[in-house]
């Protein structure tokens, strides 16, 4: 009796070793798969910037001004990047946004904090017309302005314009043809300021 007891109890102790051993290796396949998901990492970056006081003071931010004084980036430079919200209609006055182009630089150019920020990267992206099509149709070129701006000297100390495509061939049903600047053309542009491409 003793000796089965024996083998009932070796037996349990093996398949809670076991059960103990797939569910740790279940847990960790799974944060493994999660830190290797691209949107997984991208919701976890929107959610550390979300709770960042970086967000709340993108209005203040739109505000700087400064004088252009091209000269070195501070550093470690720490940077945010806003944009221009292209939404808001025509007419109600500019307004800025954090740009996503932050989320994807470099871990150590990201400032985490208002604090830590020294240099603020604005963006401004516009349409103007620069021609017109045979059925009368306008034709519209893309903008992209970067103005790099020095936070602690208040010195803008890098600004550019990237001028998108040709406008479209449209249709003759159509009124208006737009060109465009890719968003990875505007990004570039950004890390080769910092070192951190090859133009």
């Amino acid at each position: 009796m003793i000796k089965n007891n024996n083998h009932q109890y070796k037996f349990f102790l093996i398949m809670t070793m076991l059960l103990f051993i797939l569910s740790g290796c279940g847990s960790s396949s799974d944060e493994a798969a999660s830190s290797s998901d691209p949107e997984a990492i991208r919701e976890s970056q929107i959610s550390e910037l979300e709770s960042s006081d970086l967000i709340g003071n993108v209005d203040a931010y739109a505000a700087i001004q400064g004088v252009i004084a091209e000269s070195a980036v501070p550093t470690p430079a720490k940077v945010f990047i806003i944009e221009n919200d292209e939404s808001v209609e025509e007419g109600a006055g500019e307004k800025y946004v954090y740009s996503t182009h932050y989320l994807d630089l470099p871990e150590e150019l990201q400032a985490k904090s208002d604090a830590e920020m020294n240099v603020l990267v604005k963006l401004r992206s516009y349409y103007m017309e620069t021609g017109t099509y045979s059925n009368e149709g306008i034709a519209y070129t893309r903008y992209v302005q970067i103005t790099i701006l020095d936070r602690g000297a208040s010195t803008i100390i890098h600004e550019e314009t990237l001028i998108g495509s040709a406008p479209f061939s449209i249709s003759e049903d159509q009124s208006a043809g737009y060109g465009y600047v890719p968003e990875y053309q505007v990004l570039k542009k950004i890390l080769v300021y910092f070192g951190y491409a090859d133009e």
